[in-house]
């Protein structure tokens, strides 16, 4: 794999554009509680996609390219201290600017992994992708909308009976908290362990209020103390297993129709960020 950034524009040129394929992360710089860090996304994003990369390149014999991440994102809950957000509107207009330069570049397969599951950031993205398709014919994808729903390859025992039982873990919780010990247990502050529950439920997860009044002081919401490498494990292989396989598919144009759908996407009140009056980005 090979970090466009550090190529030139010669070299760009010359590889060939039908048989390789790009990707760009779109994540934000966020707070993940107490104990993970703003840029639990990105690191989330950056090792899923490398993973991918690594097995696409080792087993499909396909050459990979990827642009350095870009820390930009939407979010439902825009108000907790040490986040930074952008509009939905933003967002998907950013997001068009890097996918039309790529597609300047003549790169046909291109994936974007917006590795932060807000539906208003996923929306955004989406948003975007079709635009793209529209203007110039299917070259672009964004499958993490669809495996944060659950339509990619099937969990692990471990992971499904947990969600079974503690399903609603949304934010900074016994997920994203497992992901980062996998990744880099240094980037787990100590005490998440003795962290309280906070709950809320899915219908619930609708008002940003209760989003953040849930959140409380602690700004998460789920159970981080249930967290662990081993699950880590688990969660980050199954994400990487499902983005090779909706990139493969997308790659030969078949089979990927199921990580090209976003189910909230359908849900119109939740494209209301897209308009001035609802789309203001609050700090504090």
């Amino acid at each position: 794999m090979k970090d466009l950034s550090l190529m030139t524009w010669k070299e760009i040129k010359q590889t060939d554009k039908e048989k390789s394929i790009v990707f760009a992360v779109l994540a934000p710089i966020e707070e993940h509680g107490p104990c993970l860090p703003l840029a639990t996304d990105l690191i989330e994003g950056e090792h899923w996609s490398r993973g991918a990369m690594k097995e696409i390149e080792e087993k499909d014999g396909i050459e990979c390219y990827y642009l350095p991440s870009f820390p930009i994102a939407a979010a439902s809950v825009n108000r907790f201290y040490g986040s930074v957000h952008f509009s939905m509107k933003t967002t998907c207009e950013v997001t068009c600017e890097i996918l039309e330069s790529l597609r300047h570049m003549g790169f046909q397969h291109i994936i974007v992994i917006a590795s932060h599951a807000d539906p208003d950031h996923q929306i955004a993205v989406i948003k975007a992708i079709r635009r793209i398709n529209k203007k110039y014919g299917v070259c672009a994808l964004a499958p993490m909308g669809a495996i944060f729903e659950g339509n990619g390859i099937e969990a692990p025992e471990d992971v499904k009976e947990l969600e079974k039982e503690y399903g609603n873990d949304f934010h900074a919780g016994w997920i994203e908290t497992s992901s980062l010990l996998a990744i880099d247990e240094t980037c787990v502050r100590d005490g998440y362990k003795n962290l309280p529950d906070t709950c809320i439920s899915e219908r619930d997860m609708i008002s940003k209020e209760k989003q953040l009044q849930a959140m409380g002081k602690y700004g998460y919401i789920g159970m981080p103390r249930l967290a662990t490498k081993e699950l880590g494990d688990h969660l980050n292989q199954n994400c990487i297993a499902s983005i090779h396989e909706a990139v493969i598919n997308f790659y030969h144009r078949k089979g990927y129709d199921k990580y090209d759908e976003y189910f909230l996407y359908k849900i119109l009140p939740l494209h209301l960020g897209f308009l001035s009056v609802f789309g203001k980005v609050k700090r504090g």
